[in-house]
Formats: structure tokens, sequence, C-alpha cells
């Protein structure tokens, strides 16, 4: 396994230890099984050759732990447009080009080489962008779908690693962890998904305090 997979598998045994999280981890699983569950959702957090119905048990724990930090509010994101869908990962020069056309103030690098590195290659902005923050709260759209209301953080120019078509949902939950940020060009998609951890870097990249109820990170706690 590798390190991010590792840290997955830490994290399953955790959630397993504890009935809430286990209960979460088993509502997963029968989602995926019965493929009740929204994919483009699924893809900005992991995508894989594999159906996720049969993604082993450590990268549902990672997906959800993902998921649920979008739910509750501890992890915001943003929709960048790009227009266009990926191409396959070794049309680099061909990815590259379509990231070009990102609104102002966007911009992707995408590393032409990679050989072995940990992202495909940044996002980054000049400006100040909001991000947006599930509140917990539920609304019936017209449609009759549940939703839940979003309120804007306001984030300041930063760099973030890009993770392009297919990756582990270890791979972004890494991501979170060490870096606080990932942006996700999932396949299939015409837009990157911008995702940022509150609590690893809200109060460094906010541009205002966190929300109550966000508590920074702290190593040993």
């Amino acid at each position: 396994m590798t390190v991010h997979e590792d840290a997955a598998q830490l994290l399953l045994e955790e959630c397993q230890a504890d009935p809430e999280s286990a209960s979460k981890l088993a509502k997963m699983h029968a989602s995926l099984r019965d493929g009740a569950y929204n994919r483009q959702l699924i893809a900005w957090v992991g995508q894989t050759q594999r159906d996720p119905a049969y993604w082993p048990a450590h990268q549902v724990a990672a997906l959800t732990d993902v998921l649920d930090g979008l739910a509750h509010g501890r992890i915001v994101r943003r929709r960048v447009r790009v227009g266009e869908l990926p191409g396959p990962d070794a049309d680099r020069e061909g990815n590259a080009a379509r990231l070009r056309n990102l609104d102002a103030p966007f911009r992707a690098h995408l590393d032409m080489a990679q050989n072995g590195a940990d992202c495909d290659g940044t996002l980054s902005w000049e400006s100040p962008v909001n991000l947006w923050r599930a509140l917990g709260v539920r609304m019936l759209h017209q449609a009759g779908l549940y939703g839940s209301l979003h309120a804007p953080f306001e984030v300041r120019p930063w760099n973030v690693p890009l993770e392009v078509g297919y990756t582990l949902p270890s791979r972004t939950m890494a991501h979170l962890i060490t870096e606080g940020a990932v942006a996700r060009w999932a396949y299939e998609d015409k837009e990157i998904c911008l995702l940022l951890d509150l609590a690893r870097i809200g109060t460094m990249a906010g541009t205002r305090p966190l929300p109550a109820g966000i508590e920074p990170f702290a190593l040993g706690v």
C-alpha cells in the first residue's frame, strides 16, 4: 500500500471501532452497492476504472470522511469552469491546453512529466475568491429534491494540488490532510471542483475568522 492508502486503512480501523462511524460506513457501502449516489459528487473525491461499488473498504472510509466533511461544513468547495472534458492522462499537452481557458483569477499548471509526483499539477488564484460551505440545513427544491443551504467563505490567493482524471479517494483525503486543499478535474466533468479543509488551513487561507463550530486542527489533539 502507498502512504495515503495506509492512512485510509488506519481511518477504516478507527471507524470500525466507533458505532456511529461504522453505521455511516455501512450506509455508504449500501449506497455504492445499490448505485444510489451522485456520480459527479463521488468523482470529486475519487474516480477509478473500477466501479465504486467494488472499492475496498479503506477507500470507502476515505470517501465517507471527505463527503462527511462537505456535508457538515468542515470542507468548503467551489466549481471552476473549464468548459471541456479532460482527455486521457497521457494527453498532457491537450489537457494543458484545455486548462488555459480558466476564468480569472484562476490559473492551472499541469506537470508535463509528472514522473511519480504527488499530483498532476497545481491550481492557483491571484485574488480572493469565495468557496461555499454547507450549513447543515436541508431545503426542498421545486423539483422535489433535497439540498443544503450554503454560505460563502472567502479565501485569499492560494496554490493547491491538482488531480486530473482517475485518483483514489485516499489520495484526495491525503491532500486535504497534508496540504489542506485539492482541486479535482474528473473525467466526464467540464468543471474543476476545488476542495479546502477549513479545520486544516482555514485560519491561514481565509480572509475572515473560522465559522462557529469549526475548530482548527492541532497536532497531538
